[in-house]
């Protein structure tokens, strides 16, 4: 099982690569000025962030529907948390990596207390409570419910 685990992570990890050489890609290849008063086509239009979230998305679910133990759902719930403070830029991904965030709400309640403890912990860490958005807030309350039902 945790040759699945160590699988699974390298998947995902590369999921999320390629995603950020792809947004670097359309940062660098962007003309002097097109995107400002919205004139021309800004990064964050791209089709690459849109295509990122799905795949994420149908990623976790596959994921989901492995029925991973808790500590592989903590370490995957783990990188998704910190790859917006790993990879602040390109801000057009920076943005996504915050909104794809959500896509993990479904897999918080198959934490065990003790893991959904330690990711209170981290997440609080990374986010500090005036920095939060709104889905960070609901992610919050996911995990503290989770970690307090057990």
């Amino acid at each position: 099982m945790r040759e699945q685990a160590k699988h699974n992570m390298q998947q995902l990890t590369a999921l999320y690569e390629s995603y950020l050489d792809e947004a670097r890609k359309v940062e660098l290849s962007r003309k002097p000025g097109e995107g400002i008063f919205g004139i021309g086509k800004r990064p964050s239009d791209d089709p690459c962030h849109d295509r990122f979230a799905a795949n994420l998305k149908e990623w976790l679910e596959a994921f989901g529907e492995e029925a991973p133990d808790s500590a592989a759902i903590r370490e995957v719930l783990s990188l998704v948390y910190k790859a917006p403070k790993k990879y602040p830029d390109p801000k057009s991904s920076f943005w996504m990596l915050i909104a794809v965030q959500s896509l993990t709400l479904g897999l918080i309640p198959r934490l065990s207390e003790s893991d959904a403890r330690a990711l209170v912990g981290e997440f609080g860490g990374l986010y500090k409570r005036w920095e939060r958005l709104p889905v960070q807030r609901q992610i919050l309350d996911a995990l503290i419910k989770a970690e307090k039902q057990k």
